[in-house]
């Protein structure tokens, strides 16, 4: 190992495997680290095992949920229950929110000519007027452009779809054949899918009833994946949130497969996000600027949340309102300009959310967390347990 005095005399080690890392930056410039320090932190960093018992696949009752808390101040490590999350915020607090909804986005149906089954994975609206649609599609080795597919609904009545372009991602773009008007046809689409409770695995398996995965406040609907972190929120919890005086601020980011994708090359530099869309209003930049301006908390639930918000920041390092699409991948060493605390679950080794909690926490914080995680046997993945970040 190599080390390196940076100009402002913070002594830096210089890896190509995992280190200790963190404690090299003085309390200062913990989350303040810029590019030109930059460790050579790999996506190999970021791996470890999970024991498959500690991998629920199924819903689970609040009171069961734990909460381990880790705070970045004193780099202390405390174990909870999701009940108690309110007694970390106060008033004058923010708390954001991703008000997404999910929709039905897989088809099940048949190639025209052949008859062989196909499975095709909505991703997201390319042109709402043609009605088309980036998808993924199994068997992909046998869907090509100009292949002709339809999904029958109870009624056998057809809703046919043409393949019309590959994608670099490795998808197709699917154009239905409907005279529908737009709204309709979504309703349709909705009806004849089925949703997907296990992002993490291969996409044809594990189907839940919509209504088990949408958060108590989800509103806009385009996601084709939970937004899992906001399912541990109840009314009652909320209840108690408000009665302290926490601001509530409702941000949109419509998921799609990218924080759940695993990363395949080994420089993060190199790793690409698909865009998703989100609309942050201006109702919520009053709330969270002004709990910046008082120095209160502004904690996002959920990665791509937070991903959201860091997409749209002023050059005061406040939070414009906007509506965009973001690629924005995150980690080390990102500066985090909005938010200061995080609601998230325990996710998969060389995932994207891996090594943008590293960058908010520390390499070193985030896996000697990760570690006393499956010593503690606390739940991991979708339906798993909450970790909170502060």
């Amino acid at each position: 190992m190599k080390k390196v005095t940076n100009k402002n005399n913070i002594t830096l080690i210089n890896a190509t495997s995992s280190i200790s890392n963190f404690n090299y930056f003085n309390k200062k410039d913990r989350y303040n680290i810029s590019k030109d320090l930059l460790i050579n932190l790999k996506n190999s960093d970021f791996n470890f095992t999970v024991p498959k018992k500690l991998i629920p696949n199924k819903p689970r009752i609040d009171d069961e949920v734990r909460l381990m808390v880790l705070n970045r101040d004193n780099m202390s490590i405390d174990h909870q229950y999701i009940y108690n999350f309110n007694n970390y915020f106060f008033n004058g607090d923010t708390i954001v929110f991703n008000n997404t909804k999910m929709y039905k986005s897989i088809l099940y149906g048949k190639k025209e000519k052949t008859g062989d089954n196909i499975q095709v994975y909505l991703l997201r609206e390319v042109n709402k007027k043609e009605k088309s649609w980036e998808v993924l599609v199994q068997p992909a080795r046998k869907i090509r452009i100009g292949n002709r597919l339809f999904f029958l609904d109870e009624n056998n009545e057809k809703l046919l779809a043409v393949v019309h372009d590959n994608t670099i991602s490795k998808g197709r773009i699917l154009k239905f054949n409907s005279d529908l008007p737009n709204k309709e046809f979504k309703r349709k689409i909705n009806h004849l899918g089925k949703i997907q409770s296990d992002i993490y695995t291969d996409f044809k398996n594990s189907f839940l009833d919509l209504s088990k995965m949408q958060t108590i406040y989800a509103k806009k609907a385009g996601s084709t994946s939970p937004h899992f972190p906001g399912l541990h929120f109840s009314k009652l919890l909320l209840k108690k949130l408000e009665l302290q005086g926490v601001n509530f601020s409702y941000i949109t980011l419509h998921l799609g497969t990218n924080t759940y994708e695993k990363i395949l090359v080994e420089d993060l530099q190199k790793h690409r996000m698909k865009e998703e869309y989100f609309n942050i209003p201006i109702k919520a930049c009053q709330l969270i600027n002004s709990s910046l301006k008082s120095q209160k908390k502004v904690c996002a639930v959920g990665t791509s949340t937070l991903r959201a918000l860091e997409s749209s920041v002023s050059t005061y390092n406040t939070l414009n309102p906007n509506k965009n699409w973001t690629n924005k991948f995150i980690y080390p060493y990102y500066k985090f300009n909005i938010v200061n605390s995080i609601l998230t679950n325990l996710h998969p080794p060389k995932s994207t959310l891996i090594p943008l909690l590293s960058a908010f926490t520390g390499y070193e914080f985030l896996m000697k967390a990760y570690d006393i995680a499956i010593k503690e046997k606390y739940k991991f993945y979708n339906f798993g347990d909450a970790m909170l970040i502060l």
